[in-house]
């Protein structure tokens, strides 16, 4: 089965999740037990998959669910206006239509989209996004995302940020860009990361000669390999769509015993 990038999974997410903001200040402010998450529904006959045990998208805590069915896009997505109601919110992100409604602390999308390679059906992806506890730890969030942005030049603004817990494994995706060059933003990255316990295990750069048609973008870049004890990370450094300006991949992986 074929799955969306993380670039492109992580923009749906946030476009998702940024959708669904409202004021909740009044809500925050009163006392109450904290509401059960709610379900989804999905069409007899579809087949579920799991995408993350325990997932956050720039602040917003969430639960995902993916599936299969053999119902055309069109009629996947009638069967969830019907079942879901209204009020309904409706938007298309990257050619993915998504189907939105929230429901008191939380908001549900369903993202629906074609199978690939022509094939008949749907695959979509539910996601509830817990809109209070994002509120809530909204200074929480803010402390993480300074942390991640010291491991980068002054001037990097954080583009993304995603963190998922599964199967033991706690990681953490984040996507940044600034105005430094390449050499610089790796130097600072190698120096943090060591600083942190990793150790750079080895770099590497696209061969131009087994890969000529590169676009200059990718074929620039380098991808670190950094490994510590119970850890380890993979950074992703190269020129950015913007003239000017480095993009930056890290990923971190950790393991959850260890961080108890």
């Amino acid at each position: 089965m074929t799955h969306a990038t993380p670039t492109r999974r992580l923009s749906c997410l946030r476009a998702c999740a940024l959708a669904a903001v409202f004021t909740l200040a009044g809500a925050a402010a009163m006392a109450a037990p904290a509401a059960p998450w709610p379900s989804v529904a999905l069409p007899a006959g579809a087949k579920p998959f799991q995408i993350g045990e325990q997932l956050s998208v720039d602040g917003f805590p969430m639960r995902l669910q993916g599936f299969v069915t053999s119902m055309e896009p069109p009629e996947t997505a009638d069967w969830f206006r019907n079942k879901m109601g209204q009020p309904l919110v409706e938007d298309v992100v990257q050619t993915k239509l998504v189907l939105g409604q929230a429901r008191g602390d939380f908001y549900v999308s369903v993202m629906l989209e074609p199978l690939p390679d022509g094939r008949p059906g749907t695959r979509g992806t539910v996601t509830v996004s817990n809109l209070k506890a994002a509120y809530d730890r909204r200074d929480a969030t803010h402390a993480v995302n300074e942390r991640l942005l010291a491991r980068l030049p002054y001037g990097t603004r954080l583009v993304n940020q995603m963190t998922s817990t599964e199967r033991g494994k706690s990681t953490a995706y984040v996507v940044a860009e600034n105005g430094q060059s390449l050499q610089l933003n790796r130097d600072y990255l190698v120096e943090r990361l060591q600083a942190e316990g990793y150790v750079l295990e080895r770099e590497a750069r696209p061969d131009p000669v087994r890969a000529p048609a590169l676009p200059e973008t990718l074929a620039a870049g380098r991808t670190l390999f950094f490994k510590g004890k119970n850890k380890e990370a993979m950074a992703v450094i190269r020129p950015a769509v913007k003239e000017g300006f480095t993009s930056i991949v890290i990923q971190t992986t950790n393991l959850v015993e260890a961080i108890k």
